[in-house]
């Protein structure tokens, strides 16, 4: 894959790996690998590197209301609007599910929030057209698909809190009502304001949308701290404990008690999925436990 940023500066990451089945873009692993790269090479030469996180909004709705066909149709045109736009300026990865990541090197925040702004009005203009051959009328029907979009940038942010910062730009668009780009404010960040974390619980569950939780042991997961694999949950409203026995992840367990609110919930097959609001400076002590146990 090729890079160019502003100006002359000209970076190659070629990835040989896989190209994600659905979207044709390279996948998750393929960021894994490219970031810590860019990090390096953007602090050496004393550049920015801007990360655009974007989600699909109300994507349940195309999976369950025409079919995971569809859905798929959906990320494909999503994503091959996004490749485009950033084209020799960037890469796209699918972060997964319908969330979609964008490295831009040599990019300051300004220039992504603009990127990010035509690539969300690109969207919008581009209604997806149903499948022809069907008998029914609503088959021509175009389905309108909008994106919500958080712009995060190094150095201003950290690199190690990149797709963090990113991410809670995300939700900040999401909150102010969806199909809108956000930037990460380091200057404003208000500690008192909660993280959403992304969890992973291996067994069924019953929590559900609004309930108080304790996640009472909780892991890295894919070496980020915003999606953690829970194997023990605590509900204090009701008084149940839920626990699912799994392998431990590289690196071992971190053993906390992290209390928070559930925002979203989401079954899948035998795992539950679920939106997580904890408060800021608990997500901040957790980090640096990481740093001092990796160093």
């Amino acid at each position: 894959m090729s890079f160019m940023g502003s100006g002359e500066f000209q970076l190659e990451f070629p990835w040989t790996g896989e190209l994600d089945t659905v979207t044709g873009i390279p996948p998750r692993k393929a960021l894994d690998s490219s970031l810590p790269l860019l990090l390096r090479i953007m602090g050496q030469e004393d550049l920015p590197l801007s990360v655009i996180m974007i989600d699909i909004d109300h994507f349940k709705n195309f999976n369950d209301k025409w079919g995971h066909d569809t859905g798929d149709r959906v990320l494909r045109h999503v994503s091959c609007i996004i490749r485009e736009a950033v084209k020799y300026r960037g890469e796209a990865y699918r972060y997964g599910g319908e969330e979609i990541t964008l490295l831009l090197p040599n990019t300051s925040s300004d220039e992504a929030d603009r990127t990010a702004e035509r690539i969300r009005r690109s969207i919008y203009d581009s209604p997806l057209e149903r499948e022809s051959g069907k008998d029914d009328a609503s088959s021509q029907i175009p389905l309108s698909v909008t994106i919500s979009l958080g712009v995060s940038t190094f150095p201003s942010v950290a690199g190690s809190e990149l797709l963090v910062a990113a991410d809670q730009a995300l939700y900040d668009a999401k909150k102010g009502g969806r199909n809108r780009v956000a930037v990460y404010n380091f200057q404003k960040k208000d500690e008192s304001l909660p993280v959403v974390l992304d969890v992973r619980f291996p067994a069924a569950s019953s929590i559900s949308e609004g309930s108080y939780i304790i996640l009472t042991r909780w892991f890295r997961h894919r070496g980020e701290l915003t999606e953690i694999e829970a194997r023990q949950i605590s509900d204090p409203g009701r008084g149940v404990r839920e626990i699912a026995e799994g392998p431990v992840p590289p690196g071992g367990p971190i053993t906390a008690e992290i209390r928070g609110r559930v925002i979203a919930v989401e079954r899948r097959g035998t795992s539950t999925f679920f939106s997580f609001e904890v408060e800021a400076e608990v997500l901040d002590l957790m980090f640096h436990y990481l740093q001092d146990r990796d160093s």
